[in-house]
C-alpha cells in the first residue's frame, strides 16, 4: 500500500494552488474523430511513471484543475483532467458527442503506456463517464447510432477504450434527471417567465413555502402530483425542440427538392431564410427543487438551499443565468430533457460491469440519498459499494461545525478511494 497523507510528518494541502511544483504536468491537444478540439492536463508524480491514470471529465465545467490532482499525485497516481468541446457552454451540447472526446483521450492515455484507467466521475462527470463506459462495453453493433434529436451518430466505428474501475463522486443522476428535479412545474406558458398556476407553484405559502431561512413543508401528496406535473413539462419542451427541428427539417427539404428552382423567388428566398434559421429555446423557472426547501424530503445533513442559488433559491429560479436557459432543440434534448436525455446514469450504469464505487457527499444541496441508492441498485457491476462522505457538500467542503471538527472532506475522499483502488489493480 501507498503511505498515508500524514507519511511525511504533515498533511498536504488540497488546494490546488499548493500543488507540489514538482509534480509534471503536460498539456494536451487532442482531436476527436469528428475533429471536434479539446485538451487536457496530465499530471504526473515527480520520481516515478505510474501505470495507471486517474481520468476526470465533467460535460462543461472545468476538470484540468480539479481538487483530486494533489492528493492522488501524492499518492503515486497520474491524473488526466481532460475538458470537452463545450467547455463553459452548454447552448448546444450534444452529449453522444462528448464520448467522441473522451474517447480520443482514452486512446492517448492507452498510447501512452497506462495499462489501467480509472474513470473518476464527479458531479455531472459522474453520468458522463457511465455513459461512455456503457457504451464502450458494447459490442460495436450494439452502440447507439443517433442522438435524441434523430441525428446519426456514428459510435459503431469508434475506438472507444474502456476503463477498468468506475467511482462516482457526488454524481447526479444525470442532468436530464438533475433538471426533472428542479423544473418550475408552475408555468403555464413557456414564452412568459411570470406565467404561474399557483396549484403547483413551490414558491406559494398555500402550498407550504415559507420564505428562507425558515424551513418549508409541503404535503407528500401535493409533492408527488408536482414531480407528475415537472415530468408533464419536460414532455411539453420535448414537443417544442421536436416541432422547431421537424420545421428545421422541413425547410431543409423543401431547399433541395427538384421543385426548388421553379418557385416563385419571393417563396425562394422565405425557403431559403426558414431552412438557415437555427431556432434557440429559452426556457425560465429551472431551480424549482422542494426538498431544497424542506428538509423532511430525503433527509440528510444538508443545510437548506442550492449551490446554484444564494440563500433562498426563488432568486435562481426566477434570476438571471440558471440552468438550461438558453438551449437549442437538439442540446435540449441530449442533455437537460428528463425525458428524453440518453445520458441518464441508472438507465448507463445498469451496463457499466467493471468495479464500482459511489461516494455520497451527505452534505449536498443538490444530491440525495434516495438517488444514490437508486444509483447502486441498478449498478451492472458484481464488486459495488457506496459509501457515505460524512458532513461534506457537494464540492467536498465541511458542513456546519461537525464537518470542521473533521479532518478535510477531500483528504478523507482520497483515504477511501486509494485503498479501494489498489485492493482492486494494485499499486498505480
Amino acid at each position: 500500500m501507498t503511505q498515508p497523507l500524514e507519511a511525511r510528518g504533515r498533511r498536504l494541502p488540497f488546494a490546488f494552488t499548493a500543488l507540489d511544483p514538482r509534480i509534471r504536468r503536460d498539456v494536451v491537444y487532442l482531436e476527436a474523430s469528428d475533429t471536434a478540439q479539446t485538451f487536457g492536463i496530465l499530471y504526473r508524480p515527480p520520481d516515478r511513471d505510474p501505470r495507471t491514470v486517474v481520468y476526470l471529465m465533467h460535460p462543461r465545467g472545468e476538470f484540468t484543475r480539479h481538487y483530486v490532482v494533489p492528493g492522488l499525485t501524492a499518492r503515486g497516481y497520474a491524473v488526466f483532467g481532460q475538458n470537452s468541446r463545450y467547455l463553459n457552454n452548454d447552448t448546444d451540447m450534444v452529449h453522444e458527442r462528448i464520448l467522441l472526446d473522451i474517447a480520443a483521450g482514452m486512446r492517448w492515455l492507452r498510447g501512452q503506456g497506462f495499462e489501467r484507467v480509472v474513470l473518476l466521475g464527479n458531479s455531472g462527470g459522474g453520468s458522463l463517464l457511465a455513459f461512455y463506459q456503457s457504451q464502450a462495453s458494447r459490442p460495436s453493433a450494439a452502440r447507439l447510432s443517433s442522438t435524441p434529436s434523430g441525428e446519426p451518430i456514428d459510435l459503431a466505428s469508434e475506438q472507444m477504450p474502456p476503463g477498468d474501475l468506475y467511482i462516482a463522486v457526488a454524481a447526479h443522476l444525470g442532468e436530464g434527471r438533475f433538471m426533472l428535479n428542479v423544473l418550475d412545474p408552475s408555468v403555464t406558458n413557456e414564452s412568459d417567465p411570470a406565467s404561474y398556476d399557483p396549484r403547483w407553484d413551490m414558491y406559494n405559502p398555500d402550498n407550504g413555502y415559507r420564505p428562507f431561512p425558515e424551513p418549508s413543508s409541503y404535503d407528500p401528496t401535493w409533492l408527488a402530483e408536482y414531480r407528475k406535473q415537472q415530468r408533464e413539462r419536460s414532455l411539453r419542451l420535448d414537443a417544442i425542440a421536436r416541432e422547431y427541428l421537424a420545421e428545421h427539417a422541413y425547410f431543409r427539404g423543401e431547399l433541395r427538392s427538384d421543385r426548388y428552382a421553379a418557385l416563385p423567388a419571393a417563396t425562394r428566398s422565405l425557403i431559403v431564410r426558414r431552412a438557415r434559421l437555427g431556432r434557440y429555446m429559452v426556457i425560465y423557472r429551472t431551480l424549482a427543487n422542494p426538498a431544497y426547501l424542506d428538509p423532511s424530503i430525503d433527509p440528510s445533513r444538508r443545510p437548506l438551499g442550492s449551490i446554484f442559488s444564494p440563500g433562498d433559491p426563488i432568486i435562481g429560479n426566477y434570476g438571471y443565468g440558471g440552468l438550461a436557459r438558453v438551449m437549442t432543440p437538439r442540446g435540449w434534448l441530449s442533455t437537460w430533457s428528463g425525458t428524453s436525455s440518453q445520458a441518464d446514469l441508472p438507465e448507463t450504469i445498469a451496463h457499466v460491469k467493471i468495479p464500482t464505487l459511489i461516494v455520497f457527499a451527505d452534505g449536498d444541496c443538490d444530491i440525495f440519498p434516495s438517488e444514490q441508492r437508486e444509483i447502486f441498485e441498478k449498478s451492472g457491476a458484481t464488486d459495488k459499494a457506496l459509501v457515505t462522505l460524512e458532513w461534506a457538500d457537494h464540492y467536498l467542503n465541511p458542513v456546519g461545525e461537525e464537518g470542521r471538527g473533521q479532518a478535510d472532506p477531500r483528504e478523507r475522499l482520497i483515504d477511501l478511494i486509494v485503498p479501494w483502488i489498489e485492493e482492486r489493480i494494485g499499486e498505480p
